[in-house]
């Protein structure tokens, strides 16, 4: 009876020694799951230079540009100069057979002798009829034929006049003369070809300044007004820099790119510098007392977004843990990202990766080195 009574207790004694034999042994073969620490590149924050330099590329162009034509047509006589030739102002360039012209303007000379000596007459006899008629020695009516005669005279004479003037003009016209200092760019005329008035017969540049006109973004154009440097490289000379200055800003704006035209000037008096060279312009603006004013450049992959917010992550150096930064991003460099927010100079910003790391998640500096910001 006693061995009846008992044996219902044993039972649960062994049971519980059996789970708890059971138990600590999944503990034992259960690894530990540790923290992984993972490795990421990383650089110290400096503040951005208080200069913003861009860079956009153009082309080379003369400052000034002339199309010279014969104002009259007629054959062309001769060709004093060719594509690539230097020209002062007044230069002969090309000039038309000119007999023709001569001959007019010896006839209209001589129509206005004539004119002049009628005039003349014509102006003595009138005088003479103001006194007359006074005294009444003439008529009114004589005194009127004569007024009119010497009218009409002075018509003829000043028609006469009119009419040389533009005759020695058309005669100058046969001539093709250089407007400035330059280098002729291109010559469509030939000798004894038969030309048109108005049709160009020479391009004309002048090239002691170049010119080169950049299309720089809506965004950038408001230091327009703040530019401390404008320097123009040409890759045809081995990036030599050239000091430049705004010529101007225009006002229409490419549609498909929201950019506005701006002309830079440069001085070429050594003539290094020809039309045509390809070009990339430098502008430097200071950013004092603008929102870009305190701002950092970091990689474009230091990025990520949350909540419709633009975020960094900045790593501390005690804790290994990596916490998120809200920030604006101002402007899009060449090779990094301008931005402004939460940050201070020292801090190291996550350069890679960012978009798989969690808040803070510990990491550590890669042995690769810090890349510094500038």
């Amino acid at each position: 009876m006693s061995v009846q009574k008992h044996f219902p207790l044993s039972i649960p004694l062994v049971s519980l020694f059996l789970i708890v034999l059971f138990v600590s042994g999944c503990e034992k073969d259960t690894p530990v799951v540790e923290d992984v620490v993972r490795p990421a590149k990383m650089m110290v924050l400096t503040e951005a230079s208080s200069i913003a330099a861009r860079r956009f590329s153009g082309r080379a162009e003369a400052a000034e540009r002339s199309a010279l034509a014969f104002r009259v047509p007629g054959r062309v006589d001769a060709v004093y100069f060719d594509v690539g030739d230097e020209v002062a102002p007044g230069d002969l360039l090309a000039e038309l057979d000119a007999r023709d012209f001569r001959l007019k303007v010896q006839e209209l000379e001589s129509q206005l002798a004539s004119a002049n000596a009628a005039l003349e007459e014509a102006e003595r006899n009138y005088r003479r009829a103001e006194e007359l008629v006074e005294r009444g020695v003439i008529s009114q009516s004589e005194f009127d034929r004569l007024e009119g005669g010497f009218r009409r005279a002075k018509g003829q004479r000043d028609a006469a006049l009119e009419g040389l003037e533009t005759a020695r003009a058309a005669l100058a016209d046969t001539r093709l003369t250089a407007p400035f200092t330059g280098v002729v760019n291109r010559r469509m005329v030939e000798p004894f070809e038969q030309v048109s008035p108005q049709q160009p017969q020479f391009v004309i540049d002048d090239i002691s300044r170049i010119e080169v006109t950049v299309a720089v973004p809506e965004s950038l154009i408001r230091f327009r007004n703040r530019l401390d440097h404008v320097d123009v490289f040409f890759p045809a000379l081995s990036d030599s820099a050239f000091s430049a200055r705004v010529r101007s800003v225009g006002l229409d704006v490419a549609s498909d790119s929201q950019a506005y035209p701006v002309r830079v000037t440069i001085e070429n008096s050594d003539r290094a510098l020809l039309p045509g060279m390809t070009a990339e312009v430098s502008f430097q603006a200071s950013l004092a007392n603008t929102a870009w004013e305190g701002s950092f450049l970091v990689p474009l992959t230091s990025l990520f977004d949350r909540d419709g917010e633009s975020r960094v992550w900045v790593w501390d150096a005690d804790s290994g843990e990596v916490s998120s930064r809200i920030v604006e991003v101002q402007s899009l460099e060449p090779e990094a990202v301008r931005v402004t927010g939460d940050l201070e100079t020292g801090m190291r910003v996550i350069t890679a990766g960012a978009q798989h790391l969690r808040e803070g998640q510990r990491v550590r500096k890669l042995d690769t080195g810090e890349v510094v910001g500038s």
